[in-house]
Parts: C-alpha cells; sequence; structure tokens
C-alpha cells in the first residue's frame, strides 16, 4: 500500500502488483550494509565529461549500472510487433470501447458551450508559490518556508544560504533535469515498458567521444491524454498507475521525491479532468493512504499475473477486451441510474500516486520559473479555447519576465506534418506568444510520433510516443516553405510500408467491428427498400450514397487539404453506397434468405475494405494521417525525452525510444539536441515623439 506521498507502508506492496522470482526490489538491507545506498558506492567508474555538480543527489534507487544508449540511425524497424498480452488491452478505435469515449467527448463540448468551464473555480499556484513547492519537494523537506526577515521567497535559496532564488536552477545550484512524455495509458504491457524506459538511468557518448550520464529527471512532465480512451480515475489506475509503479520498484525507485507536473488533453477532459486532478493535483496537507482498490474483473487480474502471453493473445483475437468493455460500460450505466434515483453519489477513487514523484500543482495550468533566463508553462487549452482566467495568468507574468524565454509545454502542437495545427497555434496566441517572434522551446504530444524542427529563434518537438498507439510521420513530401523536420520518427518509408497494411487489417476486425456493423445496417435498409420496388431500391441508393460521402469527409475533416479530403471522398461514397444495392442485384436469382445474407455480410467486409483503401489514400497523399493509423492501432515507437536546462538557459535533449517495447534489449537514442534562446531582441523604437510612460504610471 503505498501512501499519499508515494512511500510505501509497512502493509506491502501495491495490491494484485505481479512479482517475478529473484525480485528483490524490495530487499535493501545488503546494500545498506554495503553502504551503497544514498552514497553512489558501486557505480561504474569512467571517463565522463558529466561534472558531479550537474547530477541530482546519488540515489539508492537509481540502477547500479546505467544504460548505454546507442544511435539507432535511419534503420527500418520491423513490420510484425508484440501487442499486449495483458488486460486492459490496446483499445481499438473502431469499437464500442471508443464509442463511449467519443460520446463523452460530445458531452463534454455541448456543457463547454453553455459556458460551464471547471477552469473558472481553479486557483491556479503563483510562479513564487510554485517554485517553493518544487524546491521544498526536490530537497526532501529541506527547504526553509522563510527568510529571517520574512521573505517567504527566501527560503528557495541554495541551502546554507538565506539568498533569494528566482529560479529552480538557482535554488538546487545545478541544472535541472526533465523527463517529457505524452500520450501514455493504453495498452497495459506497452505502458509497463514506457513505464521502465523512463525510470532507467542512461549513458550517451558526446560529440568528442565521452560518456555522458543522463540522470532521471528531477521533474516528470506530462503532455496530455493521461489514458484511454477516457482517462477516469479508474482507467488511469489500470493503463498507467500500476504498470508504471511495478516499474519503478523492479528498478529500485529512489526515495528521494521527484516532482510530477502535466497538462491535459482532449481524453483527459472526456471525465471532465477528474482523473486528472486525482494523479496531479497537490495533496491536502492531512495525508491519507491512497486507493488502491484494483476495479480489473477477477478473470483480468488472473490474466495480468500470468507470465506467459498465450491466453492473453487468445482473449484478444476473440475479442474478449470488447466484450468486456461492453459488459463493464453497461454496469457503470445502472449504477449510475441506481445512485440517481437512490438519491446517493457513486464512490469513486480518492487518489493516485506514481510512486516516487510527488504533485505539486493546484490547476490544470502553471507557470514555474526554471533558469534566470527561462520559464516553463504549461498550458490547457482543451474545451477549444484557453479561457479568460488562464490567458490573464500568463499575460501578467509576461508582462512583468518580457526578456524570459519559455519552455512551453502543451496537449497541442503548434505544428504538426509540416503545417499549421490550430489548436496549438491558437494557445501561443492566447498566450501573447508566437514561434517566430519570441525564443520559444514547445513540446507536446497529441500526436503520436516524434519530431523536431527549428522556427526561426524557436524550436517546436512532437513526442507523444508514451504509450498510446502509433500515428505515423507524413508519408509524402513536407509542404513549402517548412519542409522536412530535423528528426523524425519514425521515419516516411517506414510508415509507407505500416499504411499498406490498413485495408487487410481493418477488414479482419483488428481495429473493432463498428464499421462491419454500420455497412451491414445500411445494406439492410437497402435490401428493405427493395422489397418496394426497384425506384425505392434506387433512391435510397442514392441517399445513402450522398450520406456517406459526407460522412467520409467528416471522419477526416481535420486534415488541411478540404478540398483534396472531399474530392477523394466523393468516389468512396459512391461505391460504398451503391455496393449494396450492385450485389442485391447480382443476387436477384438466389433465394431471398440466402441471397439477403450474402448480400449483408458482403457489404459489411467488402465496404470495410473500402474503406480501408480510402483512409489509406488519404495518408500516403498527406491530406488525413492520424484515420489510417487509428485502424492499425500499432503499439511500437514509443519514446519520452529527457532534457538537462542550465543556467543560461541553455537546453539540452535527448529522445529515448524502442521500435518495439514488449522485445527484449535496451532502448536506442533516437535524437539529441541543443536549443540556445540567446539574448533577448531589443524593443523596437515607437513612432517619432512618442515616450512610454514611466514605470508604475
Amino acid at each position: 500500500m503505498l501512501l499519499e506521498d508515494g512511500t510505501e507502508t509497512p502493509d506491502g506492496p501495491d495490491e494484485d502488483a505481479p512479482t517475478t522470482a529473484g525480485d528483490t526490489s524490495g530487499d535493501t538491507s545488503a546494500l545498506q550494509a554495503s553502504g551503497a545506498l544514498e552514497s553512489g558506492a558501486g557505480q561504474p567508474s569512467h571517463a565522463s565529461v558529466t561534472d558531479e555538480d550537474d547530477l541530482p543527489p546519488a540515489s539508492s534507487a537509481e540502477p547500479l549500472v546505467p544504460i548505454f544508449l546507442e544511435p539507432r540511425g535511419d534503420r527500418l524497424g520491423p513490420l510484425v510487433f508484440r501487442h499486449g498480452a495483458h488486460p486492459p488491452f490496446a483499445i481499438r478505435w473502431y469499437g464500442i470501447t471508443s464509442l463511449f469515449g467519443h460520446l463523452r467527448n460530445f458531452v463534454a463540448r455541448a456543457i463547454a458551450t453553455e459556458s460551464v468551464d471547471s477552469r473558472d473555480w481553479m486557483r491556479p499556484n503563483a510562479p513564487e508559490e510554485l517554485l517553493r513547492a518544487t524546491v521544498s519537494v526536490l530537497r526532501g523537506g529541506q527547504s526553509r518556508t522563510s527568510s529571517p526577515d520574512g521573505d517567504p521567497q527566501a527560503g528557495n535559496g541554495p541551502l546554507g544560504t538565506t539568498k533569494p532564488a528566482a529560479s529552480l536552477v538557482e535554488a538546487l545550484d545545478r541544472p535541472v533535469w526533465i523527463d517529457f512524455v505524452a500520450d501514455t495509458g493504453d495498452d497495459r504491457d506497452v505502458s509497463a515498458g514506457v513505464g521502465e524506459m523512463l525510470a532507467s538511468t542512461y549513458e550517451c557518448a558526446d560529440d568528442a567521444g565521452h560518456k555522458r550520464t543522463l540522470p532521471r529527471g528531477d521533474l516528470l512532465v506530462f503532455g496530455g491524454d493521461v489514458a484511454y480512451p477516457v482517462a477516469t480515475a479508474d482507467e488511469i489506475y489500470k493503463r498507467l498507475v500500476l504498470p508504471w509503479n511495478e516499474q519503478l520498484r523492479r528498478t529500485r525507485a529512489s526515495n528521494r521525491k521527484r516532482v510530477v507536473l502535466g497538462v491535459p488533453g482532449n481524453h483527459d477532459w472526456y471525465d471532465g479532468l477528474d482523473g486528472f486532478g486525482r494523479l496531479f493535483r497537490r495533496s491536502v496537507d492531512e495525508p491519507f493512504r491512497t486507493d488502491d482498490v484494483d476495479p480489473t474483473p477477477k478473470l483480468g487480474r488472473k490474466l495480468r499475473i500470468r507470465t506467459g502471453r498465450k491466453v492473453g493473445l487468445v482473449a484478444r483475437q476473440l475479442h474478449l477486451d470488447e466484450v468486456g468493455g461492453a459488459y463493464g460500460l453497461i454496469v457503470a450505466f445502472g449504477r449510475s441510474v441506481k445512485a440517481f434515483f437512490s438519491g446517493v453519489g457513486i464512490r469513486r477513487r480518492r487518489r493516485l500516486v506514481l510512486r516516487g514523484y510527488e504533485p505539486v500543482q493546484e490547476a490544470s495550468y502553471f507557470a514555474l520559473p526554471l533558469a534566470p533566463g527561462l520559464d516553463l508553462f504549461g498550458a490547457d487549452r482543451q474545451l477549444g479555447r484557453v479561457d479568460f482566467r488562464q490567458r490573464s495568468y500568463f499575460t501578467r507574468w509576461r508582462r512583468a519576465h518580457a526578456d524570459r524565454a519559455v519552455l512551453f509545454v502543451a496537449g497541442d502542437p503548434a505544428m504538426a506534418y509540416g503545417l499549421r495545427n490550430d489548436p496549438g497555434a491558437r494557445m501561443l496566441a492566447a498566450c501573447k506568444l508566437s514561434l517566430e517572434r519570441d525564443r520559444i522551446f514547445y513540446i507536446a504530444g497529441d500526436f503520436h510520433h516524434y519530431e523536431r524542427r527549428r522556427v526561426d529563434r524557436s524550436m517546436h518537438v512532437i513526442a507523444g510516443g508514451g504509450g498510446a498507439f502509433l500515428h505515423g510521420t507524413r508519408i509524402g513530401p513536407y509542404p513549402k516553405p517548412s519542409g522536412p523536420p530535423d528528426a523524425a520518427y519514425p521515419n516516411a518509408v517506414q510508415c509507407r510500408k505500416l499504411v499498406a497494411e490498413v485495408p487487410v487489417r481493418l477488414t479482419l476486425f483488428r481495429a473493432g467491428a463498428l464499421v462491419h456493423v454500420a455497412l451491414a445496417l445500411l445494406a439492410s435498409l437497402q435490401l428493405w427498400a427493395a422489397r418496394n420496388g426497384t425506384h425505392t431500391l434506387v433512391f435510397t441508393s442514392i441517399a445513402m450514397a450522398t450520406a456517406l460521402t459526407f460522412g467520409l469527409y467528416f471522419i477526416a475533416h481535420q486534415g488541411q487539404e478540404k478540398r483534396g479530403i472531399a474530392f477523394v471522398a466523393a468516389p468512396f461514397g459512391v461505391a460504398l453506397g451503391l455496393l449494396p444495392m450492385a450485389l442485391r442485384l447480382s443476387t436477384s436469382r438466389l433465394p431471398a434468405m440466402a441471397g439477403d445474407t450474402a448480400v449483408i455480410i458482403a457489404s459489411a467486409f467488402g465496404g470495410s475494405f473500402v474503406f480501408g483503401i480510402y483512409l489509406t489514400i488519404l495518408a500516403v497523399l498527406g491530406f488525413e494521417h492520424q484515420q489510417a493509423f487509428t485502424v492499425l492501432g500499432h503499439p511500437g515507437f514509443k519514446h519520452f525525452v529527457r532534457l538537462c536546462v542550465h543556467r543560461d538557459g541553455r537546453i539540452e535533449g535527448w529522445t529515448v525510444g524502442k521500435d518495439d517495447v514488449l522485445v527484449k534489449g535496451p532502448p536506442a537514442l533516437i535524437d539529441k539536441f541543443v536549443w540556445t534562446p540567446g539574448p533577448p531582441e531589443p524593443p523596437k523604437p515607437g513612432p517619432r515623439g512618442s515616450r512610454r510612460p514611466p514605470a508604475g504610471s
């Protein structure tokens, strides 16, 4: 059982946590006797260019031997990947559980249109307050609350001094390490693999051939979409907290506390931020035990702790995950109805805790001074906009610190596939920031791949490989003037090979059966119309072809090339709409029962194949990139970004990833980079004769 601060009580480990033979993660007595704990003993000696003062304090729980990262290069990854074999399995995005998530989205947006926004009630931490809380956690409670003269900010200075510290780097008197991850919590086994990667310490070679140590981050920052399809507290627990805590225990996660921060994505808002708040909101002063009750059915828990993969894979192939998901939705709906009529509330999980991490934020957005010339912003633009209070929060700080660069964490990128991405771009504009004008290190998820590019003095990074299915990078040529990114993972050649599998996988139910069911129902309607004569059949078929054309366009309408999408959607909509009529006319000599059955089955499977071809063409032409990979539900190419923030605002970054996290072997170095914000530009002179009013006027 874990306490709210992440420490373990004498009651033992988390409930239902799988154990393995020889697991000694909880036995530290031998290491303590040898003096290895907290002293750094046992660490390998090597010629390293990393200054010891640049690293966090030595930890008893860090792996004794860091993992050496070899550069991955541009080699092609495997085409056959492993899926998880322990529940909860990955979401089938054309299945019943995904449909539930989309319905929650519609409800959340409908509420937002009535100006019912929970952010109106949030009380965000003042940047100075968040700095104090962060320093206190990282020092293990050693920070002072105030200086002798009563200045609360002075307590953030280096230990042994009363000098005020205006940033985290100054308070710790060393560089700050940050781990960024986004789009987590889908397939349980994949999530565990990502957790293992993130919990590790690494080494890599620098440009001079010297080894560089990359320790775990002081801050763990989530870039949105913590769990799928809806980030309820139970889904976050099953798909993120439970598998990650198992890996943090096995890798001897440190008793030295770290800080966890997060911004929400759209899937977090589907639950009204309830689950998000239980993981990221600062704990109350009065400690209490976390709620470790596992809501997984008994059969699912038995499947989860099995070491083999065969039983779980058979269960997934039989779509028992969809059956179980549908049953769970029915049970949850029944409980809600019963609670409504009985006038009682539904018991919710109290708090979610990642082992060794402590939340410090009070709202879904925050600002934290990182270095003397660099701030960390975390923004929330879900429900379609950045609300007024949030805009005021950021602009007030920027008005007082206009000369500082910004490390901007968001749930949506400002650019994607070489084009402007409106949600992220509008978020920057609401905060009075611009990639072209200001010095911004922008990092986000939402798109489940890795991409890095420079924009004038700014750098833009997409890193959405925290566990959810893959969104491939752009397959066709990149538009001008942005051009191709400086780094992309996976590359276009790999994505082109993967997207070719879409029609067959969709036809074989790999993404779920909603498309088959919908096409079968449309065929049934046309067969009913055929009984009223040929004219009725033709009219009904034309009406369905028109409706399907609009439906195909709507599915891909978020793509940039609206006209191109409409041009491709038209023939495929006509083909899908007229297919049942053509099949009915060709089987007119068969008995009614046999002919109708053949038409329905052929429409369901043939239409699904045609729909898969439509999505593939959109991806290859560069019109829309996400829907085709949604069908694949690909579990590969997972990654996270480890950052080192220096006193001068310089940010070094290493992207650590693995093609298939379910295959044994070390991760690889996907990308490394350095971003230097440089000095601020001098203010432009105003019109002749104008005079700036004095400060404070």
